[in-house]
């Protein structure tokens, strides 16, 4: 292969590339791989290589230890915390990893499934036969509440009333469109009138987890929630986490987690809604379980899979995984100097035809047609940083959704075409509006 020396084409003016993306990130990327091809070179907050070509997010994920470094802008670091695992670098990256990863897979999870399946039959047992609700804001109090019992361990109900509020206003001083491009901008100044809001809300929310920490440790008591695994968590020297890093990775995990999820569940409605065909082989397989709190079932059922797979790929909640490199990299032929960012793009991988024929098009049966790997489908990013909570995310979509469409019946009221909008810090259908009827 000749390599090329030189970066790979896009725009010269930077200015108006940050507010283009934060305005849509899909139609930025679509319209800059249209005229630069692929891959392209970007200024939003750094200079950037973009590729979603499978083979360039092949290089990208398949790099050896040590291609890239952490270098996160103040930004993220106001939200994320010092010792989150996001922003470490190296072996303590992979020992913080190591301590957190079981507190989001297998045993874990199971034991988490009964949770979760009261949390969303208990939002259900509130609605009332015809009423209409939105669905995004339907879908963020369930998915709230499931985080707050699962994974921050809050137990009384005069608590949970607390930490709503503080995530609240923690994920609306983050969503703002003044702190989007506060951020892209890179204007860190603690006394920016929306880094101060955001910095107040986290810390809200922090010095709660930290009484909830601290009384974990004065009473002992065993609980299955992911704090409590967390605290457990041990390194091969016995070290644990420290109240600070507990803190800094329930936080990211929320940023992370939280959000992306209530809009996967919010598409599920809205692309449900639009296609009664799919709408009726999903009800048709949830219908036919024997009970919806036999978990496991709930998660071997195909169709459901491909579902909530088809929700990931459209529209996905993060467009682009983004690295820094530490060393010279070669991608797609061309040879890049260290200190740049190279970036995998979902955004563009997931509207690939050559992968997805009438990628467009809402269809989960693709995803029982033939097996995508880990370079085709990145809803989670991939390589050795892929979201720890991956499968997290998966298990609580599917419960809830299993839970809500076996007891109850929803139609859409807008079936005109999706239109995209930004919903906070991410992006997500509009006006997801749907009536309620109890099952015959």
């Amino acid at each position: 292969m000749n390599i090329t020396h030189r970066l790979p084409p896009g725009p010269r003016l930077r200015l108006l590339q940050p507010m283009a993306y934060v305005r849509s990130p899909y139609r930025f990327f679509s319209s800059m791989r249209a005229r630069y091809g692929d891959p392209f070179t970007m200024h939003t907050v750094g200079l950037t290589v973009v590729t979603g070509n499978p083979d360039g997010i092949r290089q990208i994920f398949s790099a050896p230890f040590g291609t890239y470094h952490v270098d996160l802008p103040r930004s993220l670091r106001r939200v994320l915390g010092q010792h989150s695992l996001n922003g470490l670098d190296g072996e303590a990256r992979r020992r913080t990893r190591k301590l957190l990863a079981p507190g989001f897979h297998g045993d874990s999870l199971r034991n988490l499934a009964g949770v979760i399946h009261a949390t969303a039959v208990e939002a259900l047992s509130g609605w009332t036969d015809g009423e209409v609700r939105d669905a995004r804001q339907a879908m963020h109090a369930i998915g709230l509440d499931v985080i707050l019992k699962t994974m921050f361990g809050v137990e009384q109900a005069a608590r949970l009333g607390e930490f709503r509020q503080a995530v609240l206003g923690l994920t609306q001083s983050l969503g703002s469109m003044a702190y989007l491009l506060s951020t892209v901008l890179r204007i860190d100044r603690d006394d920016w009138p929306p880094n101060r809001r955001l910095d107040a809300a986290r810390e809200r929310l922090a010095a709660l987890l930290r009484e909830n920490i601290a009384v974990r440790r004065a009473d002992g008591a065993p609980r299955v929630d992911i704090l409590s695994r967390l605290m457990e968590a041990r390194a091969e020297d016995g070290a644990g986490f420290s109240d600070d890093a507990l803190v800094d990775n329930l936080i990211t995990n929320l940023v992370a987690g939280h959000e992306p999820s209530v809009l996967t569940l919010t598409w599920a409605f809205a692309w449900l809604g639009r296609h009664p065909q799919a709408a009726a082989r999903l009800q048709e397989e949830i219908d036919g379980l024997g009970s919806d709190d036999d978990f496991a079932a709930i998660q071997a059922l195909p169709y459901l899979d491909a579902v909530v797979k088809e929700c990931l790929r459209l529209y996905p909640a993060v467009p682009e995984v983004m690295r820094m490199l530490s060393v010279p990299f070669e991608l797609c032929g061309y040879a890049l100097p260290a200190g740049i960012n190279v970036a995998a793009c979902a955004a563009l991988l997931h509207m690939d035809p050559a992968l997805y024929p009438d990628p467009e098009r809402f269809y989960p049966e693709r995803f029982l047609e033939r097996t995508f790997n880990g370079f085709e489908f990145i809803p989670f990013g991939g390589g050795e940083r892929i979201c720890v909570g991956n499968q997290y995310s998966v298990f609580e979509i599917k419960i809830i959704l299993a839970v809500l469409l076996r007891r109850g019946r929803f139609s859409l009221l807008d079936t005109r075409p999706v239109r995209v909008t930004r919903c906070g810090f991410l992006m997500g259908p509009a006006d997801v509006l749907v009536r309620y009827r109890e099952k015959p």
